[in-house]
């Protein structure tokens, strides 16, 4: 079977290059000449040329067409092209010329620098008064301020001015922030610090000491010869303690022993100073009254648990002439504000608490339970 020359390029006798697409010829013509098939076809207006040439797949050649470019159609997208690059360049310089807009501008970058905090050195407030060592704190700016019973009993430090540091946190020296919290841990003033020795007392003074419960039997010193070097500081220690807050004889009698005074030097110096001690109870008393509700019988064991005998705590606990109703409606409230009780539950309370039925009553009918 007789088939047609594959498409390609074909020579004309006038020297030019003319496509024929595989079935027929095409208007494509070319100037140049273009590398054809050995056997070209004849003039455009001859038949179209045959090859003997059998398709690979069995399908005549003919209905095998493929997209073939002429070279004319190339020229056109060419100058298509170079007129689109003129006009991109155009594009290009107006572009250039615009002005860039510009990024609005960022923060810094760089990090501000905060205001460092105020620091403070930590005073040695260890032996210091717990109240003393409190005001001293506060001078410095610091107000972050806790406290704790050293002897690991939990009490509560009603009076402060009763209280002896034995312990800081943070240690003196130390450089902290102001707002850091200070942790003061104290006892009372006649007792020693957890840790230390007990202050020596001779034998006579231990023997002296159960007299001491008959305040009225105690005479004023006698009179004898000058004051010793060592006397003297001992009772204007005395004297000072006594000018800024209440003692008991004994208890004033431990601070001198625990500022170092000798034991025969502070029991002059107690002595010499010529205390009341049940209007020092009495003092206490209004102290304690000042800062929290007491019953009366919690009252004197306070009292007597600052170093006061039975009847000076008596006495005292009578001087202030207290409304016991009235402290144990205070003392009502106060467990109120931290916890719930029933009726009967804040009555045992306040009966634990020393006051009588009748007085933790009213208590709690003024209270509205």
């Amino acid at each position: 079977m007789t088939e047609n020359a594959p498409a390609g390029w074909y020579p004309q006798p006038d020297g030019s290059q003319r496509y024929w697409d595989g079935s027929e010829w095409t208007p494509h013509i070319a100037p140049a000449a273009v590398s054809a098939p050995e056997s070209a076809p004849g003039e455009a207006n001859s038949e179209a040329p045959v090859a003997n040439v059998s398709p690979p797949d069995g399908r005549p050649l003919w209905k095998k067409k493929r997209l073939i470019i002429p070279v004319a159609a190339v020229a056109a997208v060419i100058g298509i092209s170079a007129l689109g690059a003129a006009a991109g360049g155009g594009a290009d310089e107006v572009a250039a010329s615009s002005p860039s807009p510009t990024p609005s501008e960022e923060p810094s970058a760089e990090p501000t620098e905060s205001a460092a905090p105020s620091m403070l050195t930590m005073p040695d407030v260890i032996g210091v008064n717990l109240q003393e060592a409190q005001d001293s704190l506060q001078a410095l700016g610091s107000y972050a301020l806790d406290q704790e019973d050293a002897s690991g009993d939990g009490r509560v430090q009603v009076i402060d001015s009763n209280w002896r540091v034995c312990a800081q946190e943070p240690a003196a020296g130390a450089e902290v922030p102001v707002e850091a919290t200070v942790l003061l841990s104290a006892v009372l003033e006649e007792e020693p610090c957890p840790g230390d020795e007990p202050p020596e007392t001779s034998q006579a003074q231990e023997e002296e000491e159960p007299a001491e419960e008959e305040p009225a039997e105690e005479e004023p010193a006698d009179e004898g010869p000058q004051e010793t070097a060592g006397q003297e500081n001992a009772r204007e220690s005395a004297e000072s303690y006594l000018a800024f807050s209440a003692f008991s004889r004994s208890g004033l009698m431990d601070q001198l022993d625990y500022e170092g005074y000798d034991a025969a030097d502070a029991e002059y110096a107690v002595d010499a100073v010529g205390a009341d001690w049940s209007e020092q109870a009495a003092k206490s008393a209004e102290s304690y009254l000042d800062f929290s509700a007491f019953s009366k019988s919690g009252l004197i064991d306070q009292l007597e648990y600052e170093g006061f005998t039975t009847k000076q705590a008596t006495y005292g606990a009578d001087a202030v002439d207290a409304n016991w109703s009235e402290q144990a409606v205070k003392s009502a409230e106060s467990y109120l504000d931290f916890s719930s009780f029933s009726r009967a539950g804040l009555i045992d309370q306040l009966e634990y608490e020393g006051f009588t039925t009748k007085q933790a009553t009213y208590a709690v009918d003024q209270v509205g339970l």
